[in-house]
């Protein structure tokens, strides 16, 4: 006969009073302090914290779905693609403007408390409404999931989903419609970010823990009863992929898809995966403490269900954990956003169960341990992103300057889309994972090639090689402190000096002097304010003119920006 652990004072589920309904209790007063405390902090969040590199690269895709460009094919991105479609309205309404980044990352808000309120839910269902409370307060503020989820990337709808999934999981029996739609979650989950493959293993081995588990406590649960949920699940699953991969299919785009989000990713000898160590061995050694802990959240309810689903969440997050610090190639921030809410439930029981212990010296000790805890939370996002400072204002500065310096139809070479509103002559983004297939040779560096080619007069010089820096240094002037124009430093100005240099691209061109305008003759020609001058070599006499002199994108100048003028930081 199977043993069941009482479950502990304080932990069942509240029963509604009889008589007249409460609709506002001091806990409700308090949960509604925390949501409008909360929000605050989002929007102060959303308009100081510093910008990301990986948020204007989902910004540029975006772009281009707004403006008819299709990802993959003619963009470059290594992401799934259902993110930067829906989010591709709401870019097009907003147009082009130098703080798109504040607005799009406000819109992201809703998103953080699906996310939250689906936390509490889950809470809520594993103990109660007070525990569902501790859950979400825990998880929205901890630093990491907070800051994570204040930027714009595609971790706030994948989040979102795996969320959602696991409250369509806990709330019933996975059965008919209900293992349908957490198939259609999951297959969304998997259409915005391919990391949902770690966390679905996870689950799965999770699943198998608990029947195990469940096996020794002498429970047989009966296999046929999976078949048909697990057909379900499949059939949900696959719907919305399937949709996707037919959509670029017809647009002649399925190779190119293939490539930046299966191929693109999965470099021999990427992160982890170069060689062998102790961090492989982290997830089977974690495996036994975490089933021992999981046998006891098994039979910590009287409701066996409840505490099946407590048993799994915990064993889904410490095997998340155990994989990504194991075999995951690059580990970053975002990896660990859907961990950390799935943690917090795991252990809820747990606190829960202290609360109980130290509520018999006062009852109001009941929240002394997450009250601590949520006091050092905010304590650590203040340190992050204290009130006197604003990140995301040069950003913002920089974004305007660019658009002021380069038009529409203008190509600009960045990194990895940091312009967001110009096209970038260079097909793949500079990250970490693209220069390490360059080094490999498995992407050719012909960065040079392609700036002539494309004739990109405007440049970014960051993330790159060597060789591409020694050609940048050679044909273009820094007008900013992180842009670059097409031109060359021609030396000091001597009356009667003869200059001889090479355009690799035809372009306007302007003369400039460090201390007024340059004068002379280029090519024969009288130096005009600027000349149009064809790919080759040319010769520059200049008749007056002093300090230092320069041939500058004649655009730049025309526009306020030149190699000489000293810019703040």
């Amino acid at each position: 006969m199977q043993t069941v652990m009482p479950e502990p004072a304080g932990i069942a589920r509240a029963q509604p009073l009889s008589g007249r309904p409460n609709w506002f209790t001091p806990g409700h007063g308090a949960a509604a302090l925390g949501i409008l405390v909360l929000l605050g902090l989002r929007v102060f969040a959303a308009l100081h914290y510093r910008v990301d590199s990986d948020e204007p690269q989902h910004l540029h895709v975006v772009w281009a779905w707004a403006n008819g460009l299709l990802q993959y094919r003619d963009v470059f991105d290594n992401h799934s693609p259902l993110f930067q479609m829906l989010c591709a309205p709401l870019f097009r309404v907003l147009g082009e403007r130098a703080d798109i980044i504040i607005p799009m990352r406000l819109a992201m808000i809703p998103l953080f408390f699906l996310s939250v309120w689906c936390v509490f839910k889950i809470g809520a269902r594993l103990t109660n409404r007070p525990g569902g409370l501790v859950a979400a307060a825990l998880t929205a503020f901890y630093p990491t999931y907070f800051f994570v989820t204040t930027e714009y990337r595609t971790d706030d709808l994948w989040v979102a989903l795996w969320l959602v999934s696991l409250l369509i999981l806990v709330s019933g029996k996975l059965r008919g419609q209900r293992a349908f739609w957490f198939g259609i979650v999951i297959g969304a989950a998997f259409s915005t970010s391919m990391k949902t493959t770690l966390l679905v293993i996870s689950l799965a081995l999770a699943a198998v823990g608990v029947l195990f588990l469940e096996r020794l406590s002498g429970r047989r649960p009966r296999w046929r009863e999976f078949v048909s949920p697990a057909a379900l699940i499949l059939a949900g699953v696959v719907i919305i992929p399937s949709a996707l991969i037919a959509f670029f299919a017809a647009k002649g785009a399925l190779g190119s898809m293939y490539y930046c989000i299966v191929q693109h990713n999965t470099v021999p000898g990427l992160g982890k995966w170069r060689t062998l160590g102790f961090h492989q061995f982290i997830f089977p050694l974690s495996v036994p403490p975490v089933l021992a802990a999981a046998w006891f959240l098994l039979r910590s309810h009287t409701d066996h269900t409840i505490g099946a689903s407590r048993a799994l969440l915990l064993l889904t997050a410490a095997f998340y954990l155990g994989l990504l610090r194991s075999y995951w190639p690059l580990v970053t921030a975002q990896d660990y956003a859907p961990l950390l809410p799935v943690f917090f439930l795991g252990i809820l029981p747990a606190i829960w169960w202290i609360g109980n212990q130290t509520a018999r010296l006062h009852p109001s000790c009941r929240y002394a341990l997450p009250a601590f805890y949520l006091s050092f939370e905010l304590y650590r996002c203040w340190q992050v992103c204290p009130l006197r400072t604003n990140d995301v204002a040069p950003f913002c500065r920089h974004l305007a300057e660019t658009l002021r310096l380069a038009d529409r139809d203008d190509y600009v070479m960045d990194a990895k889309g940091e312009t967001i509103f110009r096209k970038r002559p260079f097909y793949y983004v500079l990250e970490g994972i693209t220069i390490m297939r360059m080094k490999h040779g498995l992407i050719a560096d012909d960065l040079p090639q392609t700036l002539v080619n494309t004739a990109t007069n405007v440049i970014f010089p960051h993330r790159m090689s060597d060789a591409d820096y020694a050609f940048i240094k050679d044909n273009y002037v820094e007008v900013t402190r992180t842009a670059k124009v097409a031109g060359k430093l021609l030396g000091d100005a001597e009356p009667g000096r003869s200059v001889e240099f090479n355009t690799l691209w035809p372009a306007r061109y302007t003369v400039v002097s460090e201390n007024g305008d340059a004068q002379g003759v280029i090519d024969g020609e009288p130096l005009s304010h600027h000349a149009t001058l064809p790919a080759g070599a040319h010769s520059l006499q200049l008749t007056a003119g002093t300090g230092r002199v320069a041939l500058v994108w004649a655009q730049a100048i025309e526009r306020g920006f030149s190699p000489f003028i000293k810019r703040p930081k």
